[in-house]
């Protein structure tokens, strides 16, 4: 059930900008013992799964869903310069091809190597 007063809370929810700017709110639930979970992308997956740690469901995880967030965090770390190339977990054919396509919007290189069913992609930096 989703409340307005933290007094009938079990848990607070936030986005990482608010969390951030350390309001009065945020300060009284960690001063109550109330956990916090800071929401990084607001996505429907990523609260799914703070909640199934919470209730302790283990949650299936959809297989291209998670390739595809494998493949954004691996853009994400070579455009923020942290690593120069990331190689992904093997693929089928369809998603490798879906991974080229992210790697290629993002103005970056990918290859896919290795040998079936072990053929994966590996995301470069364009100026390789």
């Amino acid at each position: 059930m989703v409340v307005d007063d933290l007094g009938e809370a079990d848990v607070l929810f936030t986005l990482r900008s608010y969390y951030r700017k350390r309001p009065q709110l945020i300060s009284d639930a960690e001063r109550r013992g109330l956990p916090v979970y800071v929401l990084r992308n607001n996505t429907i997956g990523q609260i799914q799964s703070y909640l199934a740690d919470i209730f302790g469901i283990e949650v299936q995880q959809d297989p291209y869903a998670s390739a595809m967030r494998e493949t954004q965090a691996a853009i994400e770390s070579i455009l923020a310069g942290t690593r120069s190339s990331v190689e992904l977990m093997p693929q089928g054919a369809y998603v490798r091809r879906q991974q080229h396509e992210l790697a290629r919007q993002a103005n970056l290189i990918s290859r896919s190597t290795g040998k079936e069913p072990n053929r994966r992609v590996r995301i470069y930096q364009n100026d390789r």
